[in-house]
């Protein structure tokens, strides 16, 4: 049409927009589980373990409390597996999880909770059999009953 000037595209409607599907988008997602993390010893070690178990006053070379020592990837499978920490295949009886979770009179680590995802996480390797998928040589892992 002659005689009218071209319309501004309406910023502050385009804005609107964006925010609104954006929120949608990310409220479409709560509650799911949408885990991608790797369940392997490889990753939860480095990612999980070592940054929040492995520290200068817990399970380190340094302190090694209770004589776990969990920042070294092959030393602290071998101490989870042979110390009947994990019972592979079966996360629900093994002490480790029920330590993360606070059941009973102990909770691990003491200072914090681990978010229920990396719980999930650990479980899940738990119940896919615990396995070792570190550097090469791989650990040992006993097949004692555990001691009481």
């Amino acid at each position: 049409m002659k005689g009218t000037t071209p319309r501004a595209p309406n910023l502050v409607g385009a804005l609107f927009l964006s925010l609104t599907g954006g929120i949608l988008a990310l409220s479409a997602g709560c509650g799911e589980a949408n885990e991608t993390r790797p369940a392997r010893w490889s990753y939860i070690s480095a990612a999980i373990v070592q940054p929040n178990c492995a520290t200068a006053n817990c399970h380190s070379d340094l302190s090694q409390r209770s004589g776990v020592e969990l920042d070294d990837m092959k030393k602290g499978w071998e101490q989870l597996r042979n110390r009947h920490f994990v019972v592979p295949g079966n996360a629900a009886d093994s002490a480790l999880i029920g330590l993360l979770k606070g059941q009973g009179t102990r909770r691990m680590p003491p200072d914090f909770a681990l978010p229920k995802v990396d719980i999930d996480l650990i479980s899940a390797w738990i119940t896919a059999g615990a396995n070792y998928d570190g550097p090469s040589p791989a650990p040992t892992a006993t097949l004692e009953a555990p001691t009481e």
